[in-house]
């Protein structure tokens, strides 16, 4: 069921308390552990529910994520005839942290992160059938939109949700300024101060801003309240100043898109602002979505919601011919 390709080494996958895997999904899907340079990255493969593919979908997850948040949506892409392959960034998940103090969020630049995307796609390309769809929530959709735009990947459509293109709270003048001159300072290793998660573990549910559901938010911060492993605390000063420097590079550079793009905006989103997605879809010539009353976590939504993100996807790939 699951094709030969070159031998790597195997990685483990998380399951809280012995929780099942999406059932479609568990006999299609392998994880393994591949090296950039001398960076391991977890990966996952998944395969198609299907025997003639629609091609491939290349997911890149947001800040603090790994690929067991995506089980549910995995499961849902293959159902839809694709193959799949998630990456956990440098510095999260099960792939190799960057600085000795493994809780610390950090990226010198997010090419790398981009480069790294394009590397496992290429390593598993005999398991990627055409096209290939580039996506990404978050943070992740930051660094799909930069992997097209520097053409580290060159696939037939870029999807995004609630990319990472404009932060309220510290996309500002000042904010930006602060930032830049402490990590210019030599604090760039240092945590920004005043965040909810400095210990990696999940705030309660009523506070959170991320989703309203409480079942998807439970099943979500389990992960983190039964592994260490994956934690990973607040952001630091480089981080916040590397994604400076990429949504200025993929905002200034919209235009040089090219090819089909959906941006998916949460309308009640209290971290990305929906207006800087909004922007990007016009200036990149593509097509803009918003589910209003969603707050960022759309896939990690209610239904009511969440299907709303999945019928803008069916509709756009139906219309590109994908």
């Amino acid at each position: 069921m699951i094709a030969a390709f070159p031998e790597f080494e195997e990685a483990e996958i998380i399951q809280p308390g012995g929780r099942p895997l999406p059932e479609t999904l568990e006999p299609r899907m392998r994880l393994y552990y591949i090296k950039n340079g001398d960076v391991r990255l977890r990966v996952m493969h998944a395969t198609a529910n299907t025997n003639d593919p629609r091609g491939s979908i290349i997911f890149s997850p947001g800040r603090t994520e790994f690929i067991e948040k995506y089980l549910e949506t995995i499961a849902d892409f293959i159902d839809r005839g694709f193959n799949v392959l998630v990456v956990d960034p440098r510095g999260q998940g099960l792939s190799d942290r960057m600085l000795e103090d493994k809780m610390k969020s950090y990226i010198d630049d997010y090419q790398t992160y981009a480069d790294d995307l394009a590397f496992a796609t290429e390593e598993l390309g005999p398991l990627l059938p055409k096209p290939h769809i580039v996506m990404g929530h978050s943070m992740g959709g930051t660094i799909a939109l930069q992997s097209v735009i520097s053409g580290a990947i060159n696939p037939s459509a870029v999807i995004c949700s609630a990319p990472m293109l404009g932060l309220f709270d510290v996309d500002t003048h000042i904010m930006k300024w602060i930032i830049q001159l402490c990590s210019a300072l030599g604090w760039k290793t240092k945590n920004l101060p005043f965040q909810k998660q400095r210990s990696g573990l999940p705030v309660p549910f009523n506070i959170n801003k991320l989703t309203s559901d409480k079942d998807r938010y439970r099943h979500w911060a389990s992960y983190f309240q039964t592994t260490p492993r994956l934690r990973l605390g607040p952001p630091t000063y480089g981080w916040i100043v590397a994604s400076f420097k990429a949504m200025s590079y993929v905002n200034r550079n919209a235009s040089e898109l090219n090819i089909p793009c959906l941006i998916v905006a949460a309308g009640a989103d209290p971290i990305v602002d929906p207006k800087s997605n909004e922007t990007f879809a016009k200036n990149a010539g593509g097509s803009y979505v918003v589910v209003p009353g969603a707050m960022h976590e759309l896939f990690l939504e209610r239904d009511v919601y969440r299907d709303q993100f999945f019928n803008a996807f069916d509709k756009f790939l139906i219309e590109q011919g994908l």
